[in-house]
């Protein structure tokens, strides 16, 4: 029997590119897709396979793109289809793949279909989205307890028909009713539309939201205020009823079939939350669900060894081969992961270097390769709605306890590509970005970084070329390397391939250690001290040293 051999989305590489902040090809302060293709060549040099769009769907911009008004048309801001088309071929032409960012939960309160939907209960859209007497009339009471997932009652009252429509996550953007097969249908030709112009898949916004409980029944109390990665809870509430019900399992699979139609087979990446154990179920009962969903766990675990060999243990055990993990460290509504190591780029070399060497496929937010960090903005002023909504709340150490950014500004400003004005993000040097710039352009940017052989850029170019050039660290099944008491100091594995097996140390620690080479010759691959050029066992030993805060690849 001949193995299988892997698909390109199993073993690429994604890098996610937020339009409004990647690159400004007019000077009006706004990215957008001209100026992304100025920069495509930049994606290919640094090495990453798939490019993955926030939206730039035609939208009121209310929450910047999330928010749809019309799923067949690119929105001014961004440019024009003839740019999308341009866009598309630009991406294949350099052997790369495109993913789109689709939003199939909710749309926009100004859509067509809701502005229809919510003129009178009679009219043919109005089963499109959800809506409910309430438990009292003229809007007194809500159908039931169920919050949105930022806090407040996820029903909205519309008087001219005394009821209430359900949005899960802000007011203005409203729930479509998937148990309308006329909604199902709909969005399935808006996915092939975009396939069929070349797309390569999609990530699909918080997917697991796409079904309700039929009877609305309430949601459980829970002692939960925060949101965390690996439970559905927040704000005193189990999300038992409105979130991962069992229909939307079986929905994952219908969208596979879709991907199915095509060849060579097309991507679907889910935004999901709950435990790893429990997101499995989106894979589908025989990998025939989602091809992968975000694990979000990587994004709050604190530098230390022994909580990542942990969490990775509880990966590999719930999706071992042929289930494909993700390895996400941050993205557009995540503090930038590098603040959260305070700026140590020591520190970021070596979770870069995890993350390009696990099983799985790695996931890089914009501006992560060069150490782009959170950027402070004022809450009442935020262009984020969330952080509008949350400019009201009474104690400011509400993002610490949600555990989220009250405002996704902070990690959403313009890519610093070089030290001139605005980082180079926009053609116009005296434009007023639509986010400020951080403070630091002039010292963290990719110009800088590009001439400066032991820079992150340089790092992460440097690693993603040993991950393309060796086949154990695409294809290759993972094993933990047991090392006794130092097992708290260094994260070490190999990879393992028919035709290679290659091997990973990582030191956590700030101290020099000492560690048998489990080959008698080994062959220096990768370190994250570029001017390290080779082991040498022979001086320790035997041993392996490795320096503080030093990761190596070897075979």
């Amino acid at each position: 029997m001949v193995e299988k051999s892997y698909e390109w989305w199993q073993k690429t590489v994604v890098y996610q590119v937020y339009p409004l902040s990647f690159k400004d090809s007019t000077g009006n302060g706004i990215g957008d897709l001209a100026g992304i293709i100025e920069k495509l060549d930049y994606l290919k040099e640094l090495g990453v396979e798939t490019i993955w769009f926030s939206p730039f769907f035609e939208s009121p911009q209310q929450d910047h793109g999330y928010d749809v008004t019309n799923y067949r048309k690119i929105d001014q801001v961004y440019g024009s289809m003839s740019d999308f088309d341009k866009l598309v071929k630009e991406i294949h032409d350099r052997n790369m793949k495109i993913v789109l960012d689709l939003v199939l939960n909710h749309t926009s309160n100004k859509h067509p279909w809701f502005l229809e939907s919510a003129s009178s209960k009679d009219n043919p859209k109005r089963d499109w989205y959800i809506w409910r007497d309430g438990k009292k009339p003229g809007g007194k009471k809500p159908p039931n307890n169920w919050k949105s997932l930022i806090g407040g009652s996820a029903w909205r009252y519309y008087k001219n028909t005394d009821q209430w429509v359900y949005f899960h996550f802000l007011p203005f953007q409203p729930d479509l009713n998937y148990r309308n097969s006329e909604v199902k249908e709909e969005m399935f030709d808006i996915m092939r539309f975009w396939l069929d112009k070349g797309v390569d898949g999609f990530r699909l916004d918080i997917l697991y939201m796409i079904y309700e409980d039929k009877m609305l029944r309430n949601n459980p109390f829970t002692w939960n205020l925060t949101l965390p990665d690996n439970k559905p809870a927040s704000f005193f509430q189990y999300h038992k009823y409105d979130v991962n019900r069992p229909e939307t399992f079986e929905f994952t699979i219908e969208l596979r079939k879709l991907m199915e139609e095509y060849e060579p087979e097309r991507l679907l990446v889910g935004e999901i939350f709950g435990p790893i154990e429990y997101l499995r179920k989106y894979y589908g009962p025989n990998n025939n669900g989602l091809h992968m969903v975000f694990l979000f766990e990587f994004t709050s675990i604190p530098f230390n060894a022994k909580k990542y060999r942990k969490i990775i243990s509880r990966i590999e055990k719930a999706l071992a081969v042929p289930y494909t993990p993700t390895y996400v460290f941050g993205n557009h509504d995540r503090d930038r992961y590098i603040s959260r190591l305070k700026d140590d780029p020591y520190k970021a070399k070596i979770l870069t270097t995890m993350q390009l060497t696990l099983r799985g496929v790695p996931y890089i937010y914009y501006g992560e390769e060069i150490g782009m960090s959170d950027v402070k903005f004022s809450l009442k002023t935020s262009e984020d709605p969330l952080g509008r909504r949350f400019s009201k709340f009474p104690f400011p150490q509400a993002g610490k306890l949600l555990r989220f950014s009250l405002t996704r500004d902070r990690c959403r400003t313009p890519m610093q590509w070089n030290k001139e004005p605005n980082a180079g993000f926009s053609s116009n040097p005296n434009a007023k970005t639509w986010l400020k710039v951080s403070d630091n352009y002039k010292e963290i940017n990719v110009a800088k970084e590009e001439r400066d052989p032991s820079s992150l850029l340089n790092c992460y170019k440097r690693l993603l070329k040993v991950r393309r050039e060796n086949i154990a660290l695409q294809e290759g099944i993972f094993e933990f390397i047991e090392l006794g008491k130092l097992n708290k100091k260094c994260l070490a594995y190999k990879r393992i391939h028919d035709t290679q097996e290659i091997f990973i140390y990582l030191n956590f620690s700030n101290k020099e250690i000492l560690l048998k080479t489990p080959v008698q010759k080994p062959k220096l691959v990768f370190s994250t001290l570029s001017n390290r050029k080779a082991l040498n066992p022979n001086a320790y030993d035997g041993n392996i040293k490795l320096l503080p805060l030093e990761g190596i690849i070897f075979r």
